[in-house]
């Protein structure tokens, strides 16, 4: 199986204005991104996945200088455009992070890799660790079954409408770990999440990418203090949820269909895996 990893970035973003190109500790946010990606065993590739927008041009020569592949695809539908690079590129699955996320966890990914190559699953979910240190795991037919369900274009919410055990194999990787408060968050979306993950590099040498462990070590000595826990993630309406659901329900017979001319065998249910970290 020829897995890549996949990094979604754009430079649309309101709340932070072209976060992922912020100075972070001699690097920007998206080149560490890009390093971490690189530490992962198993991966075949690296893919800067982004949009066909003009404004996400100059994203190409992050790809150039890093000597990674570069897609762009479709402003609106993330789905989509993680599909087609996928095929364009022939990867039979991939991880993916989006580049907003400069601490996600190489240790994570590397468990991930490891765990569906002896146990296949059609995506994998992660839990038990804050926001922005944990990718995703995609399988490249499941995804072309779920895109050619799916009935909305912006598909920046996916993860409800894939996360079906009665339909796809999920696979659940269940970190139990006391390593972080339930407040800490370590993605890169206000400026207050910034400065905290600013610091957090600041405390190592310039192009360091320190593991969940080291990180986990400053907030309990008291070196980077939680100064963003007081930003409260959005969570999906439960009326989108419903609407998600109705719509993959009304389309089952759609994906099977999909599923038998692509030659992809759809087997219900699910792969748990508890890792005590």
């Amino acid at each position: 199986m020829k897995i890549g990893y996949f990094i979604t970035a754009r430079l649309k973003s309101s709340r932070l204005k072209q976060k992922i190109l912020l100075p972070l500790h001699g690097a920007t946010v998206l080149d560490h991104v890009i390093n971490r990606c690189k530490q992962v065993n198993g991966i075949d590739g690296i893919v800067l996945c982004t949009s066909t927008n003009p404004q996400d041009a100059k994203l190409y020569n992050y790809a150039l200088d890093h000597k990674i592949k570069f897609y762009a695809g479709s402003e609106d539908d993330v789905l989509k455009r993680l599909l087609d690079a996928a095929k364009y590129f022939g990867f039979d699955a991939f991880v993916s992070i989006t580049a907003d996320n400069p601490l996600h966890s190489i240790y994570v990914a590397n468990l991930i890799v490891d765990w569906v190559t002896v146990k296949p699953s059609d995506f994998v979910f992660t839990s038990g660790l804050p926001i922005g240190l944990t990718p995703y795991f995609l399988n490249t037919k499941a995804l072309e079954i779920a895109v050619g369900m799916k009935e909305k274009t912006d598909s920046e919410i996916w993860g409800p409408f894939v996360n079906r055990p009665d339909f796809f194999k999920i696979g659940y990787l269940d970190l139990q770990t006391s390593l972080f408060d339930k407040d800490i968050r370590l993605t890169c979306d206000y400026i207050d999440d910034y400065e905290v993950i600013a610091n957090i590099f600041s405390q190592f040498g310039e192009h360091y990418e320190p593991s969940i462990f080291e990180v986990s070590n400053l907030f309990k000595e008291g070196k980077v203090l939680n100064t963003n826990g007081s930003i409260t993630q959005a969570a999906v309406p439960l009326k989108i949820i419903a609407d998600i659901k109705e719509t993959f329900d009304q389309r089952k017979e759609r994906g099977m269909k999909i599923a038998e001319k692509i030659q992809h065998d759809l087997i219900p249910g699910e792969n748990k895996l508890k890792i005590t970290l």
